[in-house]
């Protein structure tokens, strides 16, 4: 990731935190339809990903990956996402499904002549929150990762240049710690900051999360959000053959349609 880049996705993302920081602080803290009964929401999104650091298989190159949000519908073939909650006025829980298979031309560094490189990402995060006060809840989850980073590629080497085409599926799992700011205004506007760290050498070396939102209710049933989010992934395991690198910043804007059940 160039400096430029890592200076646009993490200033936007703290412009946008500061911002809900200083409402939520400054705000008294509503929520619409307070009972204790449990409520169920389920939000369909689209994340507009950009990606930016570098996989590695076994004993091959390093290949970096970058992937702008302008160009992030050429190289994307598939994608999904959904989060679900089930909460009331002490307790949520919260999943989060995402899906992504994308594809672009290998860089030419390490080595590398051409090629391309693929990556298939599954991710799917369960969390349970408690509410300690009105507009701050914490918590504790867990986030299944399940990558297929692909490679085919030709690249100079000592004994001269090769080519290969190799694929490799790793799955693990990051322990997650959570905290998450929200606030109603009007019981129409939801201002809402979520922030996690986790992997501690468990599964990734470590990962973090940061995500704004804002949401509208624009009825009972209905609530249409925009936001931004930060995922960031350091796993490396293995060696020689074996070895796996997934050191990764995915970040960009995000539209939501959420439905109040």
């Amino acid at each position: 990731m160039t400096i430029k880049q890592m200076w646009n996705s993490r200033s936007c993302t703290a412009v946008l935190s500061g911002m809900l920081l200083c409402l939520c602080s400054s705000v008294k803290a509503q929520t619409p339809d307070s009972t204790g009964k449990y409520k169920v929401f389920l939000e369909p999104y689209i994340m507009f990903t950009s990606m930016s650091g570098t996989t590695g298989i076994g004993n091959l190159p390093n290949t970096f990956v970058c992937v702008p949000v302008s160009k992030v519908f050429d190289y994307l073939k598939i994608g999904g996402m959904l989060y679900a909650e089930v909460h009331n006025d002490r307790l949520a829980y919260t999943s989060d499904l995402f899906y992504a298979d994308l594809s672009q031309d290998a860089s030419s560094k390490n080595g590398i002549i051409s090629g391309t490189a693929n990556l298939k990402q599954f991710w799917w995060e369960l969390a349970a929150l408690y509410h300690l006060n009105p507009w701050l809840e914490v918590g504790l989850g867990a986030r299944i990762n399940t990558i297929t980073s692909g490679v085919n590629i030709r690249f100079d080497s000592p004994t001269g240049t090769q080519n290969k085409d190799v694929s490799k599926p790793v799955t693990w799992v990051d322990p997650i710690v959570v905290t998450r700011l929200r606030t109603w205004l009007q019981n129409k506007w939801l201002l809402q900051l979520r922030a996690d760290i986790g992997g501690f050498g468990i599964g990734s070396q470590f990962a973090w999360q940061l995500q704004p939102d804002i949401a509208f209710r624009a009825s009972r049933l209905l609530q249409l959000g925009i936001g931004y989010r930060v995922i960031s992934n350091n796993y490396n395991k293995g060696s020689g053959s074996n070895r796996f690198l997934f050191d990764m910043e995915e970040y960009g804007p995000q539209i939501r349609i959420g439905f109040n059940l």
